[in-house]
């Protein structure tokens, strides 16, 4: 039965529920959690566990009503989101706090943000113009520069004898002379750049498909991402012994522009997990059991030593490698449909 809760559709991303915990529920937890609080209570001229009832009650009655609502409340809504198989994308808000009247239901009214439907656009339309990778003299110059200054060699001068002498350093092969040091340096410092310049046109496909596909996150799903990064940030500094009030400063940063960037970063994360699994089902990606087990038993045969290898066995942990995975793959396909090429690291 729904009665307990009603359902209304705000928009394309919002669904507020109005939820009825009935009195007799609500004054059940209520009463056990009182009693609770009287066995830890200390008044004077009672003994620790003595106190009346109705005298810490006096006292206590709204705030223990605060921490019934707390400790009941996600049951109903959780149950209320299953039975209508949403798939939130940010905790449930209340749209204010209810009120907790003796010997009264509590009604509750809370939002609750969806991914809204996106449809995969045709993505014949994206053109990424490729840059050619070319590299210049002054280029080639620097670099040779930089290797002079950073490398100890006992010619000093810079001709032949000393590129035989640095080749080896750098580990270039058969330089003879300057000029083949110059030619491999160029070779190097240029499929540097075809691979800088591959991840640029295909951080640019991947901007066009999401804008395209007209992917527009909902802000609660942004905020609450943020969120869990500056949480994430904090208690990194904290393990490191570190205040992040103290680190920000030592770059520059503010509170302000730290959250304005994690929520920036949370956005585009966002788009772009969404746009990899509109991709994934729209072309059947997907990783069957003996794919899963095989990739399984790649990580446990690489995976550092000391690791605790139960970790491998850890249901939720061969989802998330799945999932990681499957991503791959769709981020892949996509690269290769749009730009005929997809660069192995």
């Amino acid at each position: 039965m729904n009665d307990f809760y009603q359902r209304k559709d705000v928009g394309k991303d919002t669904i507020e529920f109005t939820i009825t915990i009935p009195k007799d529920s609500f004054n059940q937890s209520y009463e056990a959690m009182m009693k609770d609080k009287v066995k830890d209570t200390d008044i004077k001229g009672f003994r620790k566990g003595k106190v009346p009832t109705k005298m810490v009650e006096t006292q206590l009655s709204q705030s223990v009503r605060l921490e019934t609502l707390e400790k009941i409340a996600p049951l109903y809504i959780s149950t209320a989101i299953q039975k209508e198989a949403l798939d939130p994308i940010a905790p449930p808000e209340y749209k204010e706090i209810p009120k907790l009247e003796v010997d009264k239901d509590v009604v509750l009214t809370i939002a609750v943000t969806v991914m809204p439907e996106f449809k995969l656009a045709n993505l014949k339309k994206i053109k990424v113009e490729k840059e050619e990778a070319t590299i210049t003299k002054k280029e080639i110059d620097e670099a040779i520069d930089d290797i002079k200054k950073n490398y100890k060699t006992k010619e000093k001068e810079i001709n032949d004898a000393w590129a035989v002498e640095v080749a080896k350093m750098i580990e270039l092969p058969e330089v003879k002379d300057m000029k083949e040091l110059r030619k491999q340096i160029e070779e190097a410092m240029k499929a540097q750049k075809e691979h800088m310049l591959l991840h640029k046109r295909q951080e640019k496909a991947l901007d066009e498909a999401i804008k395209l596909c007209e992917i527009d996150i909902p802000k609660p799903a942004i905020m609450y991402e943020a969120r869990e990064r500056e949480r994430s940030f904090r208690y990194d500094m904290e393990q490191k012994g570190v205040k992040a009030e103290e680190f920000m400063k030592s770059q520059n940063l503010t509170i302000e522009k730290m959250r304005e960037l994690w929520e920036n970063d949370s956005k585009e994360a966002l788009q772009t997990d969404t746009f990899l699994k509109m991709y994934m089902k729209e072309h059947n990606i997907d990783m069957n059991d003996a794919e899963l087990a095989q990739r399984i038993e790649e990580l446990k045969k690489n995976a550092p030593k000391g690791t605790d290898m139960s970790v491998y066995d850890d249901e939720n942990w061969q989802a998330y490698v799945k999932n990681v995975d499957l991503k791959q793959k769709a981020f892949e396909a996509f690269i290769k449909e749009v730009l005929g090429e997809m660069h192995k690291d």
